[in-house]
């Protein structure tokens, strides 16, 4: 028997970029299927990739795995991969495949630095305010488990590889940065297109070694 589950509302949400993140009701066993077919070589059946580059999805909020989604699909993030992989989708299979990876056993964690560990525990937690770096924890929680209301996402025990490239295209998107390609900006944290998101303003300020120190702390946290 299909379960189907409410997610923050009935409602349908547009894959308009800008629309608020309501995620429509959703089939755990449809998402299942959907991800067999197109999510499992990269990400997981259960979510947990063995891949370091690629993201695990197990458990992960279902509003921020939707919102992602429907990005992708509408182009606001890019990623080519994605964008091929979401293309022949529906609007109610992204709901699906969302729903069906945030209903996994939340992946486990991996090895941070020691050497970096009290530095990065600093940063996260509280940033650096003479470079005018705003705490990860704020929004992502001290311990990494995000804020699922605010679709922030899960990041404790991510792999540190795919967090630290993501923040570099945060950073690329934040600055006023000589960079070939679109391709290597992320944008898609803004409210509105064309307008600078959190996450493009936090890490316009950070440094590669802050990149790399704080990926490797977000890696071990739980």
């Amino acid at each position: 028997m299909k379960k189907l589950i409410a997610a923050a509302s009935l409602c349908v949400a547009s894959f308009s970029v800008q629309a608020a993140i309501i995620v429509p009701e959703y089939d755990v066993d449809a998402g299942q299927k959907i991800a067999e077919t197109v999510c499992a070589a990269c990400h997981g059946l259960n979510g947990v990739s063995i891949v370091p580059a690629q993201p695990n999805l197990g458990g992960q909020n279902v509003k921020y795995l939707y919102k992602q989604l429907v990005n992708f699909k509408a182009g606001y993030r890019k990623n080519g991969i994605m964008q091929s992989q979401v293309a022949n989708l529906s609007q109610q299979d992204l709901a699906n495949v969302a729903g069906y990876y945030s209903s996994q056993a939340p992946w486990g964690v991996g090895y941070g630095n020691p050497a970096t560990n009290q530095e990065a525990t600093k940063l996260f937690l509280g940033g650096d305010k003479s470079r005018g770096v705003i705490g990860c924890a704020g929004c992502h929680g001290p311990d990494g488990a995000g804020n699922p209301w605010a679709a922030f996402p899960k990041l404790g025990g991510q792999h540190a590889q795919y967090i630290a490239t993501q923040l570099k295209l945060f950073r690329a998107a934040g600055r006023a940065d000589d960079i070939d390609s679109d391709d290597q900006k992320r944008v898609n944290d803004a409210a509105k297109e064309g307008e600078m998101g959190m996450m493009q303003t936090v890490a316009s300020k950070l440094s590669d070694r802050d990149i790399r120190i704080l990926s490797d702390y977000v890696s071990a946290i739980h």
